[in-house]
């Protein structure tokens, strides 16, 4: 019985230790890391309009605004500068 104790613990153990790892998970900013896609250009793509976008300024480690195009998006293309914050770590223009 001790055995299928044992045993029965170290699956949940190992089910706990599974769960808890992140699958595909880009953001890596807890451990100070950023996600990849955040160290990109903007990109403003093919199309002609015309929106405010904000991207994550690797250099200045700022999240700054750029014309976006509207079609083709890539990943360091956030609607506003909150979101940029929180996804890739930057600081805000006012700090």
């Amino acid at each position: 019985m001790s055995r299928l104790c044992l045993s029965t613990a170290l699956l949940v153990l190992l089910g706990t230790l599974v769960a808890g790892t992140p699958e595909g998970d880009d953001s890596n900013k807890d451990n100070g890391l950023r996600p990849a896609f955040c160290l990109q250009p903007p990109y403003t793509g093919p199309c002609r309009a015309m929106f405010t976008r904000y991207f994550f300024n690797a250099v200045s480690g700022l999240c700054q605004t750029f014309t976006y195009g509207g079609c083709r998006r890539k990943q360091n293309n956030f609607r506003n500068e909150k979101e940029c914050i929180s996804t890739c770590g930057g600081r805000n223009r006012a700090q």
